[in-house]
């Protein structure tokens, strides 16, 4: 198996070491939830564009980051289901 890096060493998820004491996490202070709205109105073949600021200090967890949202199918004539 390759190794990501030359100097990595072999590991098993943290998941699946179930008798191992975990690592505390000590380099997160606070975690908050914002939301952000589309730069434009939505339209049906136009791209869903968002832009997220940074001041240089905060962390974009993107594994946690989440889109919401509401649609409904229709059919080609655009009558419901």
């Amino acid at each position: 198996m390759a190794l990501i890096h030359s100097q990595s060493q072999e590991c098993v998820k943290s998941e699946l070491d179930l008798f191992a004491i975990p690592y505390t996490q000590t380099s997160i202070e606070k975690a908050t939830y914002v939301e952000i709205p589309p730069l434009s109105a939505i339209t049906p073949h136009g791209p869903l564009e968002f832009y997220i600021s940074s001041n240089g200090e905060d962390y974009l967890d993107l594994n946690n980051t989440n889109l919401y949202t509401r649609v409904k199918i229709t059919n080609p004539d655009g009558s419901d289901l």
